[in-house]
């Protein structure tokens, strides 16, 4: 009689891990890799080292990053995508539906002044609370713009600008008004001149706040 014993599986490797192994595999470095893609050396390493909260916040931005990781080492990027976003659908699940607890209302259990200083600590943070909605108010948005760096080259005639600011405020390039999404992520394909463009990239409270960003391009056209 024979006895089967059950094989125990190893967890797959995230798939940080995976876009790790396939650079070296293909004998790429950080930098050259950063050079084919365009994108920074520290969002690289972010990238195979599971650290998404450093990367740009906005899913798409990261879905970009590893479909442009694969496809300068010449990887299909289908299986890597549905694995990232299988783990990253994972983690937010985890995140909103923690391990259920029995619940109980102690409150009425605390001694009094325990429960006057819950009450304490609450105005406390209502006040703190007004007092960043005032600070929201009277300082200038934040900006970031991901794309392009400054002073960066290129032959292509046309390249994606994309960042990201606070939300509700308008964002404008060379004073037109571009989109932004509900999280103030903005993208826009732009043409380029031959030669140095200036791109001046301004966010916009309703208050008349404003940040302003540059950024110089250079589109060099090759002679045939």
């Amino acid at each position: 009689m024979s006895v089967f014993k059950k094989k125990k599986l190893n967890p797959p490797k995230r798939v940080c891990l995976r876009l790790k192994e396939a650079r070296e595999s293909c004998g790429f470095s950080l930098e050259r890799l950063s050079k084919k893609t365009k994108i920074s050396k520290d969002f690289l390493q972010a990238l195979e080292e599971c650290r998404f909260q450093d990367l740009p916040k906005a899913e798409i931005y990261q879905k970009n990053f590893v479909k442009s990781y694969l496809e300068a080492l010449s990887i299909d990027p289908g299986p890597y995508l549905q694995q990232y976003l299988s783990e990253e659908s994972d983690k937010k699940k985890k995140m909103v539906h923690p391990n259920k607890e029995v619940k109980r209302n102690y409150l009425h259990d605390l001694p009094a002044f325990l429960r006057y200083g819950f009450v304490i600590i609450f105005l406390l943070s209502l006040f703190f609370y007004l007092g960043m909605q005032v600070k929201n108010i009277v300082e200038p948005p934040r900006l970031e713009v991901y794309s392009p760096p400054q002073g960066f080259i290129t032959n292509e005639m046309s390249m994606v600008l994309n960042g990201e600011t606070d939300k509700e405020v308008s964002v404008s390039l060379n004073g037109k008004d571009i989109g932004t999404d509900e999280e103030g992520n903005f993208e826009e394909v732009i043409d380029l001149s031959p030669g140095v463009n200036t791109l001046t990239i301004e966010a916009r409270k309703k208050h008349g706040k404003t940040t302003r960003e540059v950024r110089h391009v250079t589109l060099k056209i090759e002679d045939n």
